[in-house]
């Protein structure tokens, strides 16, 4: 069994931040593993120690994502086991936030390349991602029954939190006004209306109070 912290999974390591920086800036079709040996330090070679193709590669690079993301969940919502229905769901929007924002080409490519894995490798990675959809249509399921969310199709409702939520890494600009707190806010404001809770924030009053002064004027704005 390898060992954690051994060499082959630092030369993983440094192979999988190439090959994001790499599939980011380029795509998978223009991306190829001559670059990627290269940007890794490494002769072409050696890549096929660890991948045998460069799909290989994509498809390995984004297990190891998912698979680091779900863990990421797992561990919020368990320290809110005994939690309210509405506690999991800020948990799980605050994890996915976190997540499009701060490890924003990751997440972009995860939702752009899954199109270049082929038909099996797609079909195996999107079992993995509805874990994502099973996590939350439990929390959504458990916040009904306690009357707690008003969801007249709980399906849509859950479509469309994740739509919105793995859509940040698209739009997200890291040298605009807004950061991961303010992004944050919104979205637990944004969530918390669309299953049919009140605003609860001290900052979503005060917004308010002071759009009403403005005469309800918005500007837009890079975020």
């Amino acid at each position: 069994m390898r060992v954690v912290g051994s060499n082959r999974d630092e030369t993983w390591g440094r192979i999988r931040t190439a090959g994001v920086d790499l599939l980011f800036r380029h795509g998978y079709e223009a991306m190829n593993t001559r670059q990627l040996a290269e940007a890794a330090g490494l002769k072409p070679g050696s890549l096929y120690y660890y991948f045998k193709s460069k799909e290989e590669f994509l498809y390995r690079l984004l297990v190891d994502l998912l698979g680091e993301i779900v863990a990421d969940l797992d561990e919020a919502l368990e320290a809110l086991r005994d939690a309210t229905a509405a506690q999991q769901l800020d948990a799980f929007v605050r994890t996915l936030v976190k997540w499009h924002v701060q490890r924003r080409e990751e997440t972009f490519i995860a939702s752009i390349e899954t199109r270049s894995l082929s038909h099996d490798r797609h079909e195996s990675y999107m079992e993995l991602r509805d874990r994502f959809d099973a996590m939350l249509g439990e929390i959504l399921d458990r916040g009904i029954t306690e009357g707690i969310f008003t969801l007249p199709r709980e399906r849509i409702a859950r479509n469309a939190i994740m739509s919105a939520l793995t859509a940040i890494s698209g739009w997200y600009d890291p040298r605009g006004p807004l950061g991961l707190e303010a992004i944050t806010e919104e979205f637990l404001l944004l969530t918390r209306r669309l299953v049919g809770m009140s605003a609860e924030s001290p900052r979503e009053a005060e917004r308010l109070g002071k759009a009403g002064m403005n005469g309800g004027r918005s500007h837009s704005r890079r975020v």
